[in-house]
């Protein structure tokens, strides 16, 4: 089964679950802390994925790594121990994430700029955005210094392509389709 589907899964069961039982933001912010420490410990997953690791050792090492842990999370990682599936984490969460924010009528958006966004120009694109797609805004800010300078926004599958490399090629276009003559 790919990660994808196992991530939707259980990020789905995680959310019923949290709804439930009121806890939304609190297993989102637990959910990210197994995210993150899974993410920066390469060495955790190498060992986690191990196939002479049993799913008894996987949970102690996990109790004592995440002692703050609600209990829904924690059984949720128990849970993922002994099916071994360790390495859906990151898809589970993205899961959680993206119904969590679908709840509470959020939405999402990757933001690609040549600099990193100030706090001022952040908030400026999240007042424009939100304005046009009536929700409220959450954006991460990817830097790729190709796109020379503008934004790229992606929005679920909407884009708005702003950037400088974008307009230049759009005028190079418009220069060579005239004919002069």
């Amino acid at each position: 089964m790919s990660l994808s589907i196992i991530g939707k899964r259980y990020g789905r069961a995680l959310f019923e679950a949290a709804k439930e039982q009121k806890t939304l933001d609190q297993t989102a912010k637990d959910w990210q802390l197994v995210t993150d420490v899974w993410t920066q410990h390469p060495e955790l997953r190498e060992w986690a994925v191990h196939p002479q690791v049993s799913s008894g050792e996987k949970k102690e090492v996990y109790d004592k790594l995440f002692q703050d842990l609600s209990d829904l999370a924690r059984n949720l990682l128990h849970l993922i121990a002994e099916r071994n599936r360790e390495n859906a984490i990151e898809a589970i969460g993205s899961e959680y994430q993206a119904l969590v924010h679908e709840e509470k009528g959020v939405a999402e958006a990757e933001v690609i700029t040549s600099h990193p966004l100030t706090k001022t120009g952040e908030k400026e694109l999240i007042a424009v955005f939100q304005k046009i797609i009536g929700k409220k805004l959450v954006i991460t800010n990817r830097v790729e210094p190709d796109i020379l300078g503008g934004a790229v926004v992606r929005i679920g599958d909407r884009l708005y392509d702003g950037s400088l490399v974008n307009k230049l090629k759009r005028f190079r276009k418009e220069l060579t389709a005239i004919h002069i003559g």
